[in-house]
């Protein structure tokens, strides 16, 4: 019996050992387990992070904050919170034109994104990086393809050439005299019997809606979400060299950057060689007074002119240049006056007619992409999404 009896001990302590070896090795085997989950955890939240920092990116590049200037840019910032966290995401945005090597599509840009998780001594737990290339639709913009494009039916006269397209909606004359080297079209019936000659001649083609040149939305007016408004503290009712110069001086590109100026209502004159940047609005008729020359210059992305009332040329010799386009709510009217010039390069959008051109005028509109592109501020149109083209996570 008492042999027996130290044989069951070792048996059970036998047992034991091998129990206790294997909950040993259990233990061991899983003793990662805790760190690692903790660690994946901190890696896939700098992931979400990194992602954020992208998607905020993608947000600023189509609503930049205020300190963004017009014409420039979200380039990002560091240390950005997502959350009530510590955890922060550092965002780059670069243009393509400034990339290695460098393109062309000013809408296409590359945004870089690093994801940070701390733990809660502040030591770094997780990093994570995304690179996404996307293109950012541009803000709503006329595109107007015509040199001249009257939303009425519409007579050229002799004498009145045209560089580019011209359409009407409704009939067009192109009468004996006057010359166009692009199409002609209309709505409705299309006569050319000017010079060019035109590439095209047709009719019935489909209406085009242009630009009605609202002054109110002009006055106070918003691009890419940022509200800006006219400059209205000019009372005179005329412009002058003199005035030009102390307008063309004030910094306006806080509040104001495609330097529209208002005038009072009424009638309106240029006068005494004015030269003046930006977009000037007549509320009624805009008289070309003195010899000049007088220049209308365009902010890129802008009209150059806007007049409710009729553009009319006062004395023999006037010169008028505008560099952008032009809208015009009454007649063109050279009002019978000997070597009248007139340019404008860029659209003339009329609603009037042309009158009184003499043999000895030179009156021109020559069309030009860039300056019959400007923003269209009378309309608040659907934003597009931003196209995500390439997606890297590091």
């Amino acid at each position: 019996m008492h042999r027996r009896k130290g044989y069951i001990l070792l048996a059970v302590l036998g047992i034991a050992v091998i129990v206790t070896a294997l909950g040993l090795s259990f233990v061991e085997s899983h003793s990662t387990a805790m760190p690692e989950s903790v660690n994946r955890y901190g890696s896939m939240r700098a992931l979400y992070l990194a992602e954020s920092g992208v998607a905020i990116g993608s947000h600023f590049l189509m609503y930049p904050p205020t300190t963004v200037a017009y014409g420039q840019y979200y380039t990002g910032a560091n240390n950005v919170a997502v959350d009530a966290t510590s955890d922060y995401t550092n965002v780059s945005v670069l243009r393509s034109d400034a990339w290695t090597p460098a393109k062309t599509d000013l809408n296409l840009y590359r945004i870089t994104a690093t994801g940070v998780a701390l733990d809660p001594d502040g030591s770094v737990r997780g990093k994570r990086k995304v690179t996404a290339e996307v293109v950012v639709p541009e803000g709503a913009k006329w595109r107007i393809p015509y040199a001249i494009i009257d939303p009425n039916t519409c007579t050229i006269p002799a004498y009145v050439k045209i560089f580019g397209n011209v359409h009407a909606n409704g009939t067009l004359m192109g009468s004996l005299g006057s010359f166009c080297n692009g199409q002609v079209t209309s709505s409705g019936l299309t006569t050319w019997l000017g010079s060019g000659p035109p590439t095209a001649v047709l009719s019935a083609q489909p209406a085009y809606t242009p630009p009605a040149g609202t002054v109110s939305k002009y006055a106070n007016y918003t691009i890419n979400g940022k509200d800006y408004s006219a400059y209205t503290a000019f009372s005179g009712s005329q412009i002058t060299s003199a005035d030009s110069v102390a307008l063309n001086a004030i910094d306006m590109s806080a509040t104001n950057p495609g330097r529209i100026i208002c005038c009072k209502s009424g009638m309106f004159k240029i006068r005494a060689n004015a030269d003046l940047t930006g977009t000037l609005i007549v509320q009624g008729r805009l008289e070309i007074d003195d010899v000049g020359p007088h220049i209308i210059r365009a902010v890129d992305g802008f009209p150059a002119l806007i007049v409710t009332g009729d553009i009319k040329f006062m004395n023999d010799d006037a010169s008028l240049t505008v560099l952008g386009s032009v809208i015009c709510g009454g007649l063109f009217d050279c009002n019978g006056k000997q070597r009248i010039v007139s340019n404008v390069t860029g659209s003339l959008v009329k609603s009037g007619t042309f009158n009184n051109v003499r043999s000895d005028c030179d009156v021109r509109f020559t069309w030009d992409a860039n300056r019959s592109t400007f923003w269209n501020l009378e309309s608040t149109p659907t934003p597009q999404p931003i196209t995500v083209l390439n997606w890297k996570e590091d």
